[in-house]
């Protein structure tokens, strides 16, 4: 039968073919619309992701620089031979080294994975960075024990030798005894003392002795004043035993009064009136030499 034969079959298929042209169009503006959706929400969870990468990867950082700066601080205020352990310094200064590329990655411009692994290498940095801090500390607080230990033995040392050569007397009594107080507390300070009790006995001692060095110099002081008294009193005493020699020792008759004569009246037997080569007074017996004229022989009288 031919298609025209059929009644009504040209007129409904011409009549439904604009529709089902509409329909489909529609269908493929949803697909498109689905796709391009499904596209965005790709790129948004993309780029989500990969700012959340970038932010993970500056949060591990800020906290690595933040531990970096602390044991940035600790090797400027120390150095190697402040540590027991000079391997702790060397470790410790690597890892400050290392922290300082991981710092200076931009974590703004790296894509998802590589801001991944920055996260995690700061991450780990930071974790070894605050080890080995408190390694480096520990082997500084063994050092400083260790100083002061030995500081404190060679303050007990000093003063203990000071102590057993001093001689004692008033002067120096009462500081050998608080010495030597003090020296007995520091000889076994014991293992659970802090580094300042150690230094704080050390100065304790210190003190003391500097107590005693100056009574042993007060006392050589007066050492040297009971000496000189000493001394003085036997110059005097010296003097004084000299005196009496000096006063029995007659002095010398001078000369002049060797050569000069007194006149000595002399005793002449004879009669009164009598005279001879001396003068004569009548009737007394006394005869008074001529004085001499310097050479041996009776002067003239101008009266005679």
């Amino acid at each position: 039968m031919h298609q025209d034969a059929i009644p009504g079959f040209d007129t409904d298929m011409d009549a439904d073919e604009p529709a089902r042209s509409v329909h489909a169009g529609r269908i493929v503006l949803t697909v498109l619309a689905v796709v391009a959706a499904v596209a965005l929400v790709g790129m948004i969870a993309a780029g989500a992701a990969t700012a959340s990468a970038r932010h993970g990867a500056e949060q591990a950082q800020a906290a690595l620089r933040e531990t970096n700066t602390i044991a940035e601080r600790f090797v400027k205020a120390h150095k190697a031979s402040d540590l027991a352990d000079a391997k702790a310094w060397s470790r410790l200064d690597a890892r400050i080294s290392d922290n300082a590329r991981i710092l200076d990655e931009p974590a703004a411009q790296l894509g998802i994975g590589d801001a991944g692994s920055l996260k995690d290498r700061a991450g780990k940095a930071n974790k070894d960075t605050s080890t080995l801090v408190s390694a480096a500390r520990r082997a500084f607080a063994r050092k400083q024990e260790a100083d002061a230990r030995e500081s404190l033995e060679k303050a007990v040392g000093e003063a203990t030798k000071l102590r057993d050569g001093a001689k004692r007397d008033d002067d120096t009594g009462k500081a050998i005894d608080g010495l030597t107080t003090i020296l007995e507390r520091a000889a076994e300070p014991g293992k659970d003392v802090t580094v300042k009790e150690l230094e704080d006995l050390a100065s304790r001692v210190e003190q003391a002795r500097k107590t005693l060095e100056q009574a042993i110099a007060t006392q050589a002081e007066h050492a040297k004043a009971k000496r000189a008294a000493e001394e003085k009193a036997a110059r005097e005493r010296q003097e004084r035993e000299r005196q009496p020699e000096q006063q029995t020792v007659p002095d010398p008759t001078p000369p002049q009064q060797q050569q000069q004569q007194q006149w000595i009246p002399q005793y002449q037997s004879g009669q009164s009136g009598q005279s001879g080569g001396t003068g004569s007074q009548p009737g007394n017996g006394w005869s008074v030499p001529t004085p001499s004229d310097g050479n041996g022989l009776p002067g003239n009288d101008p009266g005679l």
